[in-house]
């Protein structure tokens, strides 16, 4: 697709993401270079507002002291403050248990020295899977999963978003089909996506062989905690 047939804010992202990172501009789908976070939108008018003695922007119901109104019955079962649960969240999460997780993620993996960025928050696997999709994967991408996958894979993936599932035998004699995994890169043209659930530790596992293999692929690692 033409970058002048994107939005323009899509287009100065897309502009950014070239200068900085080509690769990973590669990576995304048609969709992916398509989108942007409405920024200068109902989210800088929130922000504009906030501290004003009259808002109308937030779009909840709120008492004098700017507390979220909640009905007794609810509230009475909550025993944190309800600022922090019952007001409209980030769209990406709350900040401040994401600056958290971060931080959890390089506990678990000492051996990771890159930056990362700040982890956002999704509505369940299922949303996060959607959301890889929506990003990274154009019709007729190849996707390669191992043949014990999950349901939703197939729906998501190739009903939704129109990738190819294209599996391997997950194992053999008892151990991870690392053969049967190269076999299918090299059989496999074009765009090739792996998912795989697995933690960054993991990735070391599969770094060799990604690395033998003369195409271009693209791991999708959604990181489960």
């Amino acid at each position: 697709m033409d970058l002048l047939k994107f939005d323009l804010a899509a287009e100065e992202l897309n502009k950014i993401i070239l200068l900085t990172n080509p690769s990973v501009f590669d990576l995304l789908s048609n969709k992916g270079k398509g989108i942007y976070y409405p920024s200068k939108g109902i989210p800088a008018q929130s922000a504009e507002a906030k501290g004003k003695e009259i808002n109308a922007t937030i779009g909840m119901a709120i008492n004098e002291d700017s507390s979220p109104l909640v009905l007794d019955v609810i509230a009475k079962e909550v025993s944190l403050p309800s600022k922090d649960v019952f007001t409209y969240s980030s769209s990406f999460g709350n900040s401040d248990l994401r600056e958290v997780w971060k931080k959890m993620i390089y506990k678990k993996n000492p051996s990771l020295n890159s930056q990362i960025s700040l982890p956002i928050v999704t509505g369940a696997l299922t949303h996060g899977l959607n959301l890889c999709a929506f990003l990274f994967v154009n019709e007729n991408d190849s996707i390669i999963i191992p043949d014990l996958y999950w349901g939703n894979y197939k729906l998501i993936f190739s009903n939704w978003f129109g990738g190819k599932i294209n599996t391997f035998k997950m194992f053999k004699e008892s151990e991870f089909n690392l053969e049967g995994l190269k076999e299918k890169l090299d059989s496999t043209s074009g765009k090739k996506i792996i998912l795989k659930f697995i933690f960054f530790l993991y990735y070391l596992f599969f770094r060799k062989l990604i690395l033998s293999c003369c195409c271009k692929i693209y791991i999708l690692l959604p990181i489960i905690y």
